[in-house]
């Protein structure tokens, strides 16, 4: 479980000396679990390599931050064969509250993006609701409050949420990460031919924040990135 596709290629087939990563090292019928959040077709990619030399491939991202994975309760995306998402589930089952099996490889890859789409769009949601809140002379700690039950209610809201009324943009996820997954979302959309207006939008405000050096923060800081002078209330 590493942070993207350059650092899985690193691990598994050592791409600088070609002599020191996994595939040098492994057993026959090995399996390869990548549990980080990687381009769909280097993923596809990777396992068409594992399978030239005798080995199987299962990616399965997954979602639920730090406090899932201390807790084990992570929800976990699988991409693979049956036989080789059945041979994984015992890691699985120790590492994740839910599991699901999504298709073939890549496929949990495909499942992550969409969920990194939708946290990615729902934290801007949150922070441009926010700042208006703000700008318009209202604490915005009042109005996520106001908010709570309806229809508007997420997990986003009540964590991303509070850390942006309270300024405590502490890394958990860090900006850059959710920069790098939602543009490997724009790319994957690229490859489809598929045009997403909403990402591209906020894609801009994660590159805006990024370029800003705000990229260590935690992404909840993308606020900064849509009222940077005005959002001093914490």
């Amino acid at each position: 479980m590493v942070t993207d596709a350059d650092a899985v290629e690193a691990v598994v087939f050592d791409p600088f000396e070609d002599q020191w990563g996994l595939a040098h090292g492994l057993v026959e019928d090995a399996l390869v679990i990548d549990m980080g959040t990687t381009a769909v077709d280097r993923t596809r990619d990777f396992a068409g390599r594992i399978r030239m030399i005798g080995g199987s491939w299962v990616d399965a991202p997954v979602s639920g931050g730090t406090v899932a994975a201390e807790a084990g309760t992570l929800t976990i995306m699988a991409g693979g064969s049956d036989a080789d998402v059945a041979r994984a589930d015992p890691i699985f089952r120790a590492l994740g509250k839910r599991i699901t099996h999504v298709g073939p490889v890549g496929a949990g890859q495909i499942a992550k993006t969409a969920n990194q789409m939708i946290v990615g769009l729902t934290i801007g949601a949150v922070a441009e609701a926010l700042a208006l809140a703000g700008r318009a002379g209202i604490e915005p700690a009042r109005v996520r409050e106001a908010i709570f039950g309806g229809f508007a209610h997420s997990r986003v809201l009540e964590l991303h949420g509070e850390r942006m009324v309270t300024g405590d943009f502490t890394a958990r996820a860090r900006a850059t990460i959710q920069q790098k997954d939602m543009r490997a979302a724009r790319d994957l959309a690229a490859q489809v031919e598929l045009v997403l207006p909403g990402l591209a939008a906020n894609l801009a405000l994660w590159d805006a924040l990024v370029e800003a050096g705000r990229g260590d923060l935690d992404h909840s800081a993308l606020v900064l990135a849509i009222d940077p002078e005005g959002w001093d209330h914490a």
